[in-house]
């Protein structure tokens, strides 16, 4: 009969020749395998579908657009059939096409996200060394002293010696991995001082404080690697991620006996010879050194980078930015009589940004420590005292104050030790300024007794301590 195109093949010509609105269909090989339709729409364009009937309905399944031309876009005639072909197979195997179909592009969306986030996460996995100059920038955004110090540890005695460890995943490397990087530390010569590293180094304890030191800033650094990325005060939308599980360094034992020696003090008798040798250094240099201990032996990180700004007649204003404090605290020191007097030379001729100038820069920590350690070698060389470094005059202001009877919390606040319980830190808002000042009173008083070696009025003070070695 006329008109009557099912279940007979279709072919190119016939499907040119249709007419907009026109079908036609193509019954698939098989029983009950469904049929491959044809519809054309009234702008010439021709789909092909997948027809096949499941729970006594009809269903249809887009399998593309006819080329009607070699040019145009589209399948050809028999793509079109081998997609349906396709689709019939999954109607035997499964039933509904429709429903397969969309649980497995649901599937494979799942597992697009899920390599997407997979291949985000390494790409912002650190390696080792960008964990190494992550923790040295946190340590500068929150202002801490020793961010240069690590920075400069990390850069001179681990990245440039294990070349082949930085580009590792942080999270990769083992405890073995930093006891090679200590390991190799140890076993360095210690390099020159001075310009070009052309001075002669100290052998006194070879590279061991080294070692020490970087030891310690590593273990923190993988510390700080384990949870930088929990911070709910940091953004890390763009930021790396390390998720360290086990801090490898501190699988590594700390190595012993190598800051015994800062923990003695001078004797009465030894400070003395101290202040009078400091007699001999220019003016500049003398009133910045002798500050550092009338002022009960601050800390020269703090006292040496104030600003003129941070200046008052009767005032210094330090900034604690030590320990493990997230904000800085300030550090208020009063200014004595006696102080001043010493500081006179530095307030007369304002040569820097901050008195604690020798020329257009605030001096540095290392330069004013050298003034010390000089002194030390110079005194213990003439037998006057047995050597020492500012770490010792530091700890001998201390013990000297204490046995002058000022109190342990009065040479806290003095020298801004840490003060991490709740009251202090979240409570106490008392400067302690009449404390402070009346301290550094009775101290100025008694270290002008001990350089005029004069008998000091309110009782001798002996200290028992043992012998420090000296200097080879």
């Amino acid at each position: 009969m006329a008109g009557n195109t099912a279940d007979k093949s279709v072919n190119d010509q016939k499907l040119r020749g249709m007419q907009p609105g026109e079908k036609l269909t193509e019954s698939l090989p098989g029983r009950s395998r469904g049929s491959l339709l044809f519809k054309r729409r009234e702008n010439g364009v021709i789909n092909g579908y997948y027809r096949y009937r499941l729970n006594g309905r009809d269903l249809m399944i887009s399998v593309g657009q006819y080329k009607t031309t070699a040019r145009s876009l589209g399948l050809t005639l028999t793509e079109l059939r081998d997609k349906a072909a396709d689709l019939a197979g999954l109607a035997s195997e499964h039933g509904d096409v429709k429903a397969y179909i969309a649980t497995q592009s649901a599937a494979a969306e799942k597992n697009r996200l899920a390599q997407a986030y997979t291949e985000k996460l390494a790409s912002k996995e650190g390696t080792f060394k960008e964990l190494l100059e992550a923790y040295v920038q946190d340590l500068k955004a929150r202002g801490k002293v020793k961010a240069g110090e690590v920075e400069r540890l990390f850069q001179t005695h681990v990245i440039e010696h294990h070349p082949d460890l930085m580009f590792r995943p942080a999270k990769s490397i083992t405890g073995e991995e930093i006891h090679l990087v200590m390991s190799s530390l140890l076993s360095r010569k210690p390099r020159g001082r001075g310009i070009g590293n052309k001075g002669k180094a100290s052998a006194s304890t070879g590279m061991r404080s080294t070692a020490a030191s970087v030891h310690r800033y590593l273990k923190a650094a993988f510390s700080y690697g384990g949870k930088a990325h929990l911070s709910l005060d940091r953004d890390v939308s763009d930021s790396k991620i390390f998720n360290i599980g086990v801090n490898p360094a501190a699988k590594v034992p700390t190595l012993a006996n190598t800051r015994g020696g800062n923990t003695d003090s001078l004797t009465p008798e030894e400070l003395g010879e101290l202040l009078r040798y400091l007699d001999t250094l220019p003016p500049r240099e003398l009133a910045i050194c002798k500050a550092l201990i009338y002022l009960g032996g601050q800390r020269m990180e703090q006292l040496l980078r104030v600003k003129w700004e941070e200046t008052a007649d009767n005032l210094l204003h330090l900034t604690d930015s030590k320990g493990k404090k997230g904000q800085a605290w300030d550090h208020l020191l009063p200014l004595t009589e006696r102080i001043k007097a010493i500081l006179q030379p530095l307030f007369d001729d304002k040569i820097g940004p901050g008195p604690f100038c020798i020329g257009r820069r605030c001096i540095r920590p290392d330069t004013a420590g050298k003034r010390f350690s000089e002194a030390g070698k110079a005194l213990s060389n003439s037998a006057r005292t047995s050597y020492f470094s500012y770490a010792n005059v530091r700890v001998t202001a201390e013990t000297l104050m204490a046995s002058l009877g000022i109190s342990k919390e009065t040479r806290s606040w003095l020298l801004s030790h840490g003060r991490s319980d709740v009251q202090s830190v979240h409570y106490d808002r008392y400067s302690y300024l009449p404390e402070k000042h009346a301290a550094l009173e009775l101290w100025g008083r008694y270290l002008d007794c001990l350089h005029d070696e004069k008998e000091w009025d309110g009782g001798k003070v002996v200290l028992r301590r043992r012998k420090l070695p000296q200097m080879q």
